[in-house]
């Protein structure tokens, strides 16, 4: 036997105990650096899960917002196009001992407008014919519930139109310059008791309409003018003012 080789026993002892020494398992530095190692990925993609939460939050937030502002700038315009109207040939003021007039000034108010025209439902879908056709419909703010709301004169609870609406105001477009053969407002002033309602042309409107969830991370402090109230805030909602004027065309 060359002196050089070794028995087989004895390189198998030999490659046992390599093996056995490779296979020690990690130290104790080198599971603290995978464990950090870890943690920072997790963090990183914590953060990035976080970010598009609240990316997503505010979009819906701001979404919701424009829908129901748009929303709501809709239903009144449609509704305050009514005032006023009757299937005679020619507006009036009366319809069988019933008012009818544009607006009904003395169910009106700053925050709320009254609406009288000759419908065969009112805003709940209640019929008039117990009012001889003759729908009453109030739009009002409902400042507990945030919500912009629709009450017929035939009963029932007011209906809810629009969500999340902080302030509605009204000003009443006035033409009082004698001139018959116009009917262009001179002024818009707010609501007062002693408003001629024949000389209401014109309806102008406004809506502060929020996000309904808080959708930013810190407080934000904004003003908002609303026709002619100012309204100071600061919370982390969104909010925009959302308006619109219509002439009043039912008219004598």
């Amino acid at each position: 036997m060359n002196s050089r080789q070794q028995p087989l026993g004895g390189r198998r002892r030999m490659g046992r105990c390599c093996l056995e020494r490779n296979q020690r398992g990690l130290s104790l530095i080198e599971l603290m650096i995978s464990m950090v190692l870890g943690l920072i990925v997790i963090a990183a993609v914590f953060n990035m899960y976080a970010g598009s939460s609240r990316s997503a939050k505010f979009t819906e937030g701001l979404q919701a917002m424009q829908e129901n502002g748009r929303y709501g700038v809709s239903v009144l315009q449609r509704g305050l196009r009514l005032a006023g109207f009757t299937s005679n040939p020619l507006p009036v003021s009366s319809f069988e001992g019933i008012d009818i007039a544009s607006s009904g000034i003395s169910d009106s108010g700053h925050s709320s407008i009254a609406i009288r025209s000759e419908q065969a439902y009112d805003c709940n879908g209640l019929e008039t014919s117990a009012t001889s056709g003759v729908a009453v419909n109030v739009y009002r703010l409902d400042a507990v519930a945030e919500q912009l709301t629709c009450q017929g004169n035939q009963g029932g609870d007011a209906m809810a139109i629009v969500e999340g609406v902080e302030a509605f105001r009204v000003l009443y477009g006035i033409d009082a310059d004698g001139d018959s053969t116009s009917d262009q407002p001179q002024q818009y002033i707010p609501y007062a008791a002693d408003i001629n309602p024949e000389e209401v042309v014109a309806l102008r409107f406004a809506l502060l309409v929020n996000s309904g969830e808080a959708i930013r991370t810190r407080n934000v402090s904004s003003s908002f003018t609303v026709l002619d109230t100012t309204y100071a805030l600061e919370d982390r909602k969104a909010r925009e003012v959302f308006s619109s004027t219509v002439k009043l065309r039912n008219r004598r």
